[in-house]
């Protein structure tokens, strides 16, 4: 069985590279989806809520700036900011 801290691992990886800018804001948002809505083990606590924020996020992100201005929504360094936001957190809980 995978222990917690091997399982957040798959997410502080995504997010560090998301926040070193090795990975575009769409390349983020389709990676992130996919681990987070096909994730076997659902966590629960502060992880949770601080991947389940990013989830949110990531729900509000639009890459193409003028559909952006049209409907609202985060752009790609907003995005970076709450990946590492989240990295942050998550590093505090000593992940």
């Amino acid at each position: 069985m995978t222990s917690e801290k091997e399982h957040l691992s798959r997410y502080l990886g995504l997010l560090r590279d998301f926040a070193e800018r090795k990975l575009t804001g769409p390349e983020f948002e389709e990676k992130y989806l996919a681990l987070f809505k096909n994730d076997p083990i659902r966590l629960t606590g502060r992880e949770f809520l601080i991947l389940d924020k990013v989830f949110s996020d990531v729900d509000e992100y639009v890459s193409d700036p003028e559909l952006r201005q049209d409907v609202g929504g985060l752009d790609d360094e907003q995005l970076r900011s709450s990946a590492q936001h989240a990295l942050n957190r998550l590093l505090e809980l000593g992940y």
